[in-house]
């Protein structure tokens, strides 16, 4: 279907830039600011601020800052536990406009958004704290952009996140506003329907997908189900080129879909030089407990 895409994106040296961030999420000891994909983020001049946890849920995230650039970023981490992976095939689709729904509408009054129920619980998980410590953030650093970065589970997180945060959904009457705000997603998962597609296609603001070959997240869940990506999408292809697709439908059939069925995990676990569980293969006993979900 034609549409028009008022954000604008994808902004490849920046995506190559966050990607270090997404990367980080996943490693043990984040405030130490010690990790391979760490010390890469701190090379873009990006230092750790504050950690962000929900034991129960067994979700993470962190702020990190760039002085410089004057950037508050907030990346969440994707799944790595089983209490991530029941999030992540939760079979409903759930109306936000619904009293049952964790999300309330604020400003948006348009046609009605629908969003993956266990998506939805995973950055309800966080999204207190997020605004607790992110506001206190603002308010010590005026004018300063905000950039919501993650992968897999992680990136439909920060895109909700971002979401609630553009919307005014539960925030306090004192939240400061920042200068702009920006998208960054790495094997995204389909989150929503059209609706949720259209309100992201008409944000006049950087917005950046990016889909690696034939990462399997990029199809999942099924579009049948009512699920569609909305745009922007930089597709990395299996002969290397960095491809920006088209600006004018949903999801181009000539970037990632032209090879949905070569759908793999391995093109999920690595975007150009991160691979994604490297930490948890350095850390075999840290990553067996992330596999225990709490009872109280």
């Amino acid at each position: 279907m034609p549409i028009t895409i008022a954000s604008y994106g994808p902004d490849v040296a920046r995506a190559k830039k966050y990607v270090y961030l997404s990367g980080a999420a996943y490693c043990f000891n984040i405030p130490a600011w010690k990790c391979p994909y760490c010390e890469k983020a701190q090379g873009f001049g990006y230092d750790f601020h504050a950690l962000i946890v929900n034991k129960q849920a067994n979700t993470l995230a962190f702020i990190a800052i760039n002085k410089e650039l004057k950037e508050v970023v907030v990346t969440i981490r994707g799944t790595l536990n089983v209490a991530n992976v029941v999030q992540d095939i939760h079979p409903s689709i759930l109306s936000i406009e619904t009293g049952s729904s964790p999300l309330g509408r604020g400003k948006s009054k348009g046609p009605e958004i629908r969003i993956h129920t266990g998506m939805i619980n995973a950055t309800n998980s966080l999204y207190p704290e997020i605004v607790e410590k992110f506001g206190k953030v603002l308010k010590e650093n005026e004018n300063f952009e905000v950039v919501l970065v993650g992968h897999s589970l992680g990136a439909a997180a920060a895109s909700l996140t971002l979401f609630q945060l553009k919307e005014e959904i539960r925030l306090p009457a004192d939240f400061p506003t920042p200068k702009s705000y920006a998208y960054f997603g790495y094997g995204t998962p389909r989150l929503g329907n059209q609706a949720y597609a259209d309100y992201w296609n008409g944000q006049a603001m950087q917005i950046t997908r990016v889909i690696n070959k034939a990462d399997f997240a990029a199809y999942t869940p099924p579009s049948l189900g009512g699920y569609v990506h909305h745009g922007n999408e930089l597709w990395l292809s299996p002969t290397g080129e960095e491809k920006v697709c088209s600006k004018t439908v949903y999801e181009d059939p000539n970037c990632a879909n032209s090879i949905a069925s070569m759908s793999n995990l391995q093109d999920h676990l690595q975007y150009w030089d991160v691979e994604y569980l490297s930490c948890a293969r350095a850390d075999p006993l840290a990553t067996a407990g992330q596999f225990v979900i709490p009872v109280v």
